[in-house]
C-alpha cells in the first residue's frame, strides 16, 4: 500500500513537471530538484516533524514548491497538514504556540507557513512560490495536528498511514553580467528586464553604486517623454523582484540624471543584484566604490589579564592605533584617510554619523568540543584564547563569529555577557552604560549614542544596577554574526561625558549547545534534550513529559497535577502486583519455572513503566533494554502457561520451554511492535495444549466438558486482549493498560493446572485412571482428576 502512495505521488509530480516546463520555457531556465517523500505524524514534540532539505542555487528568480499530502486508504479520516518553509535553518515549531523562555530570541524566525489536507487520490497540489529567494539551504517541516490516536498493534486491523511528497522547481536567470568593483563600466541592455551582479568581498564597511549617463540606442517619439530607466533596484543575496511592495524602494532615471545606491552595512562575501527595467535598448555607466575596514584575527595589544586597575587607551588598541582604525576610502572625490575621532563622540551634534567611521573588528576563534553542539567562540590573544574584552569610550568594538550551515544550526546559540564594573572603584556622579547590538550577516549600526537601530537585537548593561545579560537563539541561521559593543558615560544630569572609569572589562561567553537551559538540565525539570538524526539533518529538541509543553518544557497550560501524574504512574506500576497470587499458586503447585517467569514479568513491567512514565528519570538501564525485556517476559508468561496446561511428561517440559525462548527471542528481535511477530509464538504455544487434548480424545474416545475454571480463565485472557488491542488510546493508556495487567494476571490463576503426581511414561501422563483425557479435567477438592490408581500403575509397569 505504501508503494501505491509513492507511485501515485511521483506520477502526479511528473505531470506537474511537464506542465511547468512548458510554462517557464520562454524567459527563464527551470531546473527541477529531486522529489522527496516521507511519512507524516501528529505533532506531540519536534521529533515528530517530517523534515526536508533543499539547496537553492544562485541567480534564482523564483522557487516553487509543490506539496501533496496522502492517506493510504479512503476510509481514513482526512487530516490537516501544516507546512513550514524557512531559509538557512530549521523552522521553530511549538505545540499550540507554546511559550518560549524569556531569554530566548525568536524574532529572527521568518518561516512561511501554509496548510493542506490529506486525500486518498490527489488531484490538486498545494503550490508555494517564493520570488527572489535567497540562495543556499532551505528547510521544509511538515506535521499533522495532534489527535488522541489509538494505541494499535501493527497488523491488527488497518492503521492509517499519512505521507507527504514535495517537488521544487528553480526558475533561474542565465548569463547575468558582473559589475567589477572600483572600475567605471558601460552596459547595454538587450531585454526589457536585465540583471547585473556585484560581488562584495569580506572586510567592506560600506559601498555605493552610481548609475549615470543613460542614453537610448533606439530612438522614437515616445523616448522624449519616457524615463531612460523606468525602474532600477538593488538587493543583496537575492534577485530583486518588482511588485507593489517593492516598487516603493525602486528608482527611475532620466537621460540627464544620475542616482547612487548607498549600502552602509552590506552583506559581506556575497553578491548584490541590480535590476534594470527599460522599454527600449539603452546604454548607461555604472561604478562601485567600497569602503574597507580591516578584520583582525588576533588582539595582540591585550597582553595581560585585567585585574581591576586603570589602563590607558594605548593598552587596548596598541601603539599603532591609527593603522588599526584607518581605512581606504575609494571614492574619487575623497581619498583622505579617516579614523574615529574620540572627541566628536562627546559633541552635542545629533547629525554626527558614526556609521561612516571604521571600528576595530575581531574574528572570534571557533573551538569545537567532542560532544555534539558543544562549540565555544573565544577572542584570540597573543599566546592564549580568552572570553574577556576591554571596552573604552573611545570607539565601539566589533566581534564576529561564523555559524556553519547544517553543522551548527541544530543547536542553540547562547550569548552571556557580564561587565566587571564591580572591580572598579566607585565614581560619584558618573555612570557607565554599555550598549550591545547583535545582527546576522550585516554589521549592526548604532542609531544614536545609546541605542541600536531597528531590526537589531540590542542589550544594555549599566554600572548602577544591571551587570549581566543573557539571551538564546534557537536554531540559529548560518553565516557571520556580529556583536558591536559601545560604552558611554553619563554625569548626574544625563549628559554624556568622558569616562573616568578608563576601561571596563567585559566577559562575553559565546557558545552553541544542545538545548536552551544549562548543561546540567538542558530542558529543565520536566523534559530531556533529545538529539534527532535524519540523513544529513541533525538537531536537538526538548522532549517534555508530565503534560509540560513549550520549547523548554516550561508551559504549564496542559499540565496535569502532581498527584494525578503520580497516581497514574503508580497505577501502572502497582497493577503488576496482581501477579503475586499467580506466583504463589505456581510455587505451591511446584510449577517453579512458571513462577519464575511470572516474577520476571512483574519486575520488568514495573521497571519499564517506571522508566516510561517519568521521562527516563527512573531508568535503571537503557529504556530499550527494559522495553525488550517487558515484551519478552510477557509473551513467555503466556507460553509457559500454555505448556503447563498441556500436562506434558516431565521430561518434555524443559524442551518446550527452550523452544519457546528461541521462538520468542527471534520474533521480538525482528519487531516487538508487530502483531505478527507476537502472534507467531502465541499460536505455536496454543498448538501444544490443543494437540495434546486432541490426541487424548482420540486415544480415549471420550472427553469431559472443560471446567468452569478453565472457561473463566480463557474469558479473562480474551477480554484482556480486546482491551489491549482495541480500547487503548494515548489519553487513557495509563488506566486501560493497568486494567490489562490486572485482568491478565488474574487469568493465570484460573489457567494454571493443579499439580498431579509424577508420571512414569507418556501413557500414564496422557490418560487418567478412567481413560479420560487429562486436559479436559474436572476440578475436585477431594481426589485429583489425574491421580492414578496404584494397581493400574503396577500393572502397566509389569507389562
Amino acid at each position: 500500500m505504501f508503494f501505491k502512495i509513492q507511485y501515485s505521488t511521483f506520477r502526479h509530480f511528473f505531470i506537474l513537471l511537464n506542465i511547468l516546463f512548458d510554462l517557464f520555457r520562454m524567459n527563464y531556465c527551470t531546473l527541477p530538484q529531486a522529489s522527496q517523500e516521507d511519512l507524516l505524524h501528529s505533532f506531540k514534540s519536534y521529533s515528530d516533524v517530517t523534515m526536508f532539505h533543499y539547496t537553492v542555487p544562485k541567480d534564482v528568480f523564483r522557487a516553487t514548491w509543490h506539496f501533496a499530502a496522502f492517506m493510504d486508504d479512503p476510509t481514513c479520516q482526512p487530516r490537516k497538514v501544516y507546512i513550514h518553509l524557512k531559509v538557512g535553518s530549521y523552522p521553530i515549531i511549538t505545540l499550540n504556540n507554546g511559550i518560549f523562555p524569556t531569554s530566548a530570541y525568536t524574532k529572527q524566525d521568518d518561516s512561511i507557513v501554509i496548510t493542506t489536507t490529506t486525500t486518498y487520490q490527489q488531484k490538486n497540489a498545494t503550490i508555494l512560490p517564493v520570488y527572489g529567494p535567497q540562495s543556499g539551504d532551505w528547510f521544509v517541516a511538515a506535521y499533522m495536528s495532534y489527535w488522541d490516536e489509538r494505541v494499535q498493534q501493527q497488523g491488527l486491523g488497518h492503521k492509517c498511514r499519512y505521507s507527504i511528497g514535495t517537488v521544487a522547481l528553480w526558475s533561474q536567470v542565465d548569463n547575468i553580467e558582473n559589475i567589477s568593483v572600483g572600475y567605471q563600466m558601460t552596459f547595454q541592455t538587450s531585454t526589457t528586464t536585465t540583471y547585473y551582479k556585484i560581488y562584495i568581498p569580506s572586510g567592506v564597511w560600506s559601498f555605493r553604486l552610481s548609475v549615470w549617463n543613460c542614453n537610448f540606442l533606439l530612438h522614437n517619439i515616445q523616448d522624449i517623454r519616457e524615463p531612460c530607466i523606468e525602474t532600477m533596484s538593488l538587493k543583496g543575496r537575492a534577485l530583486p523582484i518588482l511588485n507593489h511592495l517593492y516598487r516603493k524602494e525602486s528608482k527611475y532615471l532620466t537621460t540627464n540624471a544620475s542616482y547612487t545606491f548607498t549600502e552602509l552595512s552590506p552583506y559581506e562575501d556575497s553578491y548584490y543584484y541590480l535590476l534594470v527595467i527599460s522599454k527600449s535598448v539603452i546604454e548607461f555607466n555604472v561604478k562601485v566604490d567600497i569602503l574597507e575596514c580591516p578584520v583582525r584575527l588576533t588582539d595582540t595589544s591585550f597582553t595581560r589579564k585585567y585585574i581591576g586597575t586603570f589602563l590607558n587607551f594605548n593598552s587596548v588598541t596598541g601603539s599603532n592605533t591609527k593603522d588599526v582604525l584607518k581605512y581606504k576610502w575609494s571614492y574619487k572625490e575623497n581619498n583622505v584617510s579617516r579614523f574615529y575621532n574620540r572627541n566628536k563622540l562627546y559633541q552635542k551634534n545629533e547629525e554626527y554619523e558614526i556609521d561612516n567611521e571604521c571600528m576595530p573588528r575581531y574574528q572570534l576563534v571557533r573551538v569545537k568540543h567532542a560532544e555534539t553542539f558543544s562549540i565555544v567562540y573565544l577572542l584570540q590573544r597573543k599566546e592564549w584564547l580568552s572570553s574577556q574584552l576591554i571596552l573604552s569610550d573611545a570607539t565601539p568594538t566589533i566581534m564576529q563569529f561564523d555559524i556553519l550551515p547544517l553543522i551548527d544550526i541544530g543547536g542553540t546559540l547562547d550569548i552571556d555577557i557580564h561587565s566587571e564594573v564591580e572591580k572598579l572603584p566607585s565614581i560619584q556622579h558618573q555612570s557607565a552604560l554599555i550598549t550591545i547590538c547583535i545582527q546576522r550577516d550585516r554589521i549592526p549600526k548604532l542609531g544614536n549614542l545609546h541605542s541600536c537601530q531597528s531590526e537589531t537585537l540590542s542589550m544594555n548593561l549599566s554600572s548602577l544596577n544591571k551587570h549581566n545579560t543573557n539571551f538564546s537563539i534557537v536554531y540559529p541561521q548560518p553565516g557571520t554574526w556580529y556583536i558591536i559593543s559601545h560604552m558611554i558615560c553619563y554625569n548626574w544630569n544625563g549628559k554624556s561625558v568622558h569616562c573616568q572609569y578608563g576601561e571596563i572589562s567585559m566577559i562575553m561567553n559565546v557558545r552553541i549547545r544542545k538545548c536552551i537551559f544549562s548543561d546540567q538540565k538542558p530542558c529543565g525539570n520536566h523534559g530531556i534534550c533529545q538529539e534527532i538524526q535524519k540523513n544529513v539533518l541533525h538537531y536537538a529538541t526538548c522532549n517534555c513529559f508530565k503534560g509540560y509543553t513549550g520549547w523548554d518544557c516550561t508551559d504549564i497550560s496542559n499540565t496535569i497535577t502532581a498527584i494525578s501524574s503520580f497516581m497514574s504512574a503508580m497505577l501502572l506500576i502497582l497493577s503488576n502486583a496482581f501477579f503475586i497470587p499467580a506466583i504463589y499458586i505456581a510455587i505451591k503447585r511446584k510449577l517453579y519455572a512458571e513462577g519464575l517467569v511470572y516474577l520476571a514479568t512483574m519486575l520488568f513491567s514495573s521497571l519499564y513503566h517506571a522508566c516510561d512514565q517519568n521521562g527516563g528519570q527512573f531508568c535503571i538501564v537503557k529504556y530499550e533494554v527494559l522495553q525488550y525485556n517487558d515484551f519478552f517476559s510477557s509473551i513467555l508468561a503466556f507460553w509457559v502457561t500454555l505448556v503447563a496446561m498441556a500436562k506434558l511428561p516431565i521430561d518434555c517440559i524443559p524442551l518446550c520451554h527452550m523452544i519457546g525462548v528461541f521462538i520468542i527471542t527471534f520474533s521480538i528481535q525482528i519487531d516487538k511492535m508487530s502483531l505478527i511477530n507476537i502472534l507467531v509464538p502465541l499460536s505455536m504455544g496454543i498448538i501444544i495444549p490443543i494437540f495434546t487434548c486432541i490426541y487424548r480424545i482420540v486415544k480415549s474416545k471420550k472427553c469431559n466438558k472443560p471446567s468452569l475454571k478453565i472457561l473463566l480463565g480463557l474469558f479473562l485472557a480474551f477480554a484482556g486482549l480486546l482491551l489491549y488491542s482495541f480500547i487503548e488510546t494515548e489519553e487513557n493508556y495509563q488506566y486501560v493498560h493497568s486494567v490489562w495487567h490486572i485482568v491478565m494476571a488474574i487469568s493465570l490463576i484460573f489457567l494454571l493446572p493443579t499439580r498431579s503426581k509424577q508420571t512414569i511414561s507418556l501413557k500414564n501422563t496422557f490418560f487418567n485412571n478412567d481413560g479420560e483425557s487429562s486436559w479436559c479435567y474436572k476440578e475436585s477438592h477431594e481426589i485429583p482428576t489425574f491421580t492414578l490408581i496404584d494397581q493400574e500403575i503396577q500393572t502397566i509397569v509389569s507389562n
